[in-house]
């Protein structure tokens, strides 16, 4: 719905995206964090900057997601590029950052891909693990 006051009416949002021009964005990330601190996470991307509520992460997505399906987290691979990965890729058995990756995200993952999301780095590391023995797929 385009009704502002029916959609604050259901609640606070999850999320909220600021987008920025490339000169803008150090000095808004940088207001929104330190105003925001403790409050919400504040996350620097490419050219916007994102607030969540402080619960609200692809981590915490994905456990979710595990115990419903009654997957172990070790048994998930996950991949990622910008900060809103890092729980991501932290909580999954095996994190892997694209080769595009922010640092942030580079230093918590298990392996950087050899190439970035656009190179189709995601199956070409999926198709390499395979190979080489350290995927496997299991089938009730």
């Amino acid at each position: 719905s385009d009704d502002y006051k029916e959609a604050m009416s259901r609640g606070l949002s999850s999320k909220l995206i600021v987008l920025c021009e490339d000169s803008d964005l150090d000095n808004i990330y940088e207001h929104l964090s330190t105003n925001l601190d403790g409050e919400a996470m504040v996350i620097r991307g490419g050219f916007f900057v994102e607030v969540l509520r402080s619960d609200v992460c692809k981590g915490n997505g994905l456990k979710k997601m595990c115990d419903v399906l009654g997957v172990a987290l070790d048994d998930c691979i996950s991949f990622g590029d910008g900060d809103n990965d890092i729980e991501f890729v932290q909580n999954s058995g095996y994190g892997v950052a694209m080769s595009n990756a922010r640092d942030t995200v580079k230093a918590v993952a298990d392996e950087i891909t050899e190439h970035d999301n656009n190179e189709d780095g995601v199956i070409r590391t999926l198709q390499k693990l395979e190979e080489n023995g350290k995927l496997h797929f299991s089938c009730p």
